[in-house]
């Protein structure tokens, strides 16, 4: 279920509005610390990048692509695209 159809669900009570302002706000705390959470495990890989070590260098440029890959998997799973292709391959809509 995507967040605009559990919104869609609760338009139907009595505070539907105030139940929207929050689930929104909480979507947006969910949103913003696991950002915050990304951003501090690029650090090492961004650490080991511009050393002045080879060895560091190198492992660094091979983390690079998994940590790469994984932030776009998380950029596409709280956009809603991913829950949208999951979806289309299910069902074929």
């Amino acid at each position: 279920m995507s967040f605009s159809t559990l919104i869609a669900i609760m338009t139907t009570s009595a505070n539907s509005t105030q139940i929207a302002q929050i689930m929104d706000r909480v979507y947006e705390v969910v949103a913003s610390v696991s950002a915050i959470l990304i951003a501090i495990l690029w650090i090492p890989i961004a650490l080991n990048f511009f050393s002045d070590d080879e060895d560091k260098r190198y492992s660094a440029k091979l983390r690079l692509k998994n940590a790469f890959i994984g932030t776009v998997i998380y950029v596409l799973a709280m956009s809603g695209t991913l829950y949208t292709i999951f979806l289309y391959l299910a069902t074929g809509s």
